[in-house]
Formats: structure tokens, C-alpha cells, sequence
């Protein structure tokens, strides 16, 4: 008679076999954290996307010479063109041609406007959505051109 049945696992065995399977469950939550992190940003992008197409929709219905489309602040204006960008870059309350908070109260929309910056008789619009996270700042920007005559 055989006093070892053969059958079976070791206790070494389930051991290795439940550390192997805690590691790759671990490996799966901190991918699922992952993800999970990545969609609300890329959610964020696309609502400041959304606020921003839908201000340019609301400039591109007005008239060329709307108050709302002038540059307040000509590339003239060495103070606010430092960087060549004839003031597109503006966005605080002070430096840019428009700005609206949106409805939800995360986003505030800055446009500027730069007369034949790019063609003659165009207006460049610049659209920056902004929101403020962790004491910085998150931007997404678009850009635009509106013909005098078309």
C-alpha cells in the first residue's frame, strides 16, 4: 500500500498560482484606472471643443464689421504683439477682444480678432477655451478666417 497519493497540488503550487493571479489582476485595475482617466480627459476636450465651435458659429453669424469682431488690440500695440501674434495669444479678461463664461461655469471663452493678419480684407478669429485645473490652465485653441467679401 502507497501512503502518497500523487493527485492533487502542493501548497508551494496555490501559492504561486494566487501571487500570479494577484498580479495580473492588479496590472488589470491599474489599466482599467487608466482608461477610466484618459475618457474624462479626452470628455473635457471635446466640451471645450463644443464651447468653442459653438462661439465661432455665434461670430461667423455676424456682420464683418460688428463691434464684437474688432481688434481692440492692433498689432500696433507692442505691449500685447511681444510675440508676433498680433494679439491672438490674449486671454485674460483685459488683453482680449471678447470672453464669455460658459453656462456649466468650467469654461471661459476668450476671442481675439486680427484684421489682415493673414490676407487682406480677412480677420483672423482665435477662439481659446480655457479652464483652470490644479493652478494651472488647460487651453484648446481654433482658428479661423472671415472673408470682407466673399
Amino acid at each position: 500500500m502507497r501512503l502518497r497519493d500523487t493527485s492533487g497540488f502542493t501548497l508551494i503550487e496555490v501559492l504561486i498560482a494566487i501571487v500570479v493571479f494577484g498580479v495580473g489582476i492588479l496590472s488589470l485595475v491599474s489599466m482599467q484606472v487608466a482608461g477610466i482617466k484618459g475618457n474624462a480627459k479626452a470628455e473635457r476636450i471635446t466640451v471645450a471643443s463644443d464651447w468653442g465651435s459653438d462661439q465661432i458659429e455665434q461670430l461667423f453669424s455676424l456682420e464683418y464689421d460688428d463691434p464684437d469682431l474688432v481688434d481692440d488690440n492692433s498689432i500696433t500695440n507692442t505691449a500685447i504683439n511681444a510675440d508676433s501674434t498680433a494679439g491672438l495669444n490674449s486671454f485674460t479678461d483685459t488683453t482680449a477682444d471678447g470672453k464669455r463664461v460658459s453656462p456649466d461655469g468650467y469654461f471661459t471663452i476668450y476671442w481675439n480678432v486680427a484684421e489682415n493678419v493673414a490676407l487682406p480684407n480677412t480677420k483672423t478669429i482665435r477662439v481659446l477655451v480655457v479652464r483652470a485645473v490644479n493652478g494651472g490652465t488647460r487651453t484648446v485653441t481654433m482658428n479661423y478666417l472671415k472673408a470682407k467679401y466673399l
